[in-house]
């Protein structure tokens, strides 16, 4: 296969794509955690050897790894681009964001503030890692040896609290 895969034959790619198509897309999924994401991502890398033809040489290594190594790479290479479009929405939301009067501004701090102290450490730090530190739920998951499902219902349940006692607080 080796041999037809640097002879670009058809029947290549595909017995290349059938017998890797799981340790492929396992490298992709293992960066992008993302199902759809991964499958397409491998099958944009496998579709652009094919177009534009590859570096590889048997005497490189073995098909799988460079394959791997193909798929590993794109998959970074999304993912620093889907952080980057989100930065940069985030910078044009911010900067269309009109600022509030000054006395309001400290007023919505102040209330900010207090709502936060009604919530357990656990939901006060996981709001912090989230909304100011700006990591995932996975990162906050990890990052606080927690699972994932136990971070996400924390979260949501803070987000309830706060949502709650900052509506109170414009009513009175």
């Amino acid at each position: 296969m080796e041999d037809g895969f640097v002879a670009r034959e058809p029947w290549a790619f595909e017995a290349a794509y059938v017998t890797y198509r799981r340790l492929l897309y396992g490298a992709a999924y293992g960066v992008l955690h993302d199902a759809q994401e991964a499958e397409d991502c491998v099958h944009d890398v496998l579709a652009r050897l094919w177009q534009r033809g590859h570096g590889y040489t048997a005497a490189r290594g073995s098909l799988h790894a460079f394959l791997c190594v193909c798929v590993r790479n794109e998959a970074l290479s999304r993912l620093r681009r889907a952080a980057n479009r989100g930065r940069i929405e985030r910078e044009k939301i911010d900067a269309s964001v009109v600022e509030p009067a000054a006395d309001e501004a400290v007023m919505n701090r102040v209330d900010v503030a207090q709502c936060l102290q009604a919530l357990s450490q656990a939901q006060r730090k996981a709001i912090q890692l989230a909304y100011f530190e700006g990591l995932t739920h996975e990162q906050i998951a990890r990052r606080l040896d927690e699972p994932l499902g136990t971070v996400k219902s924390r979260l949501s349940n803070a987000l309830r609290t706060l949502r709650g006692c900052l509506q109170r607080g414009q009513l009175q």
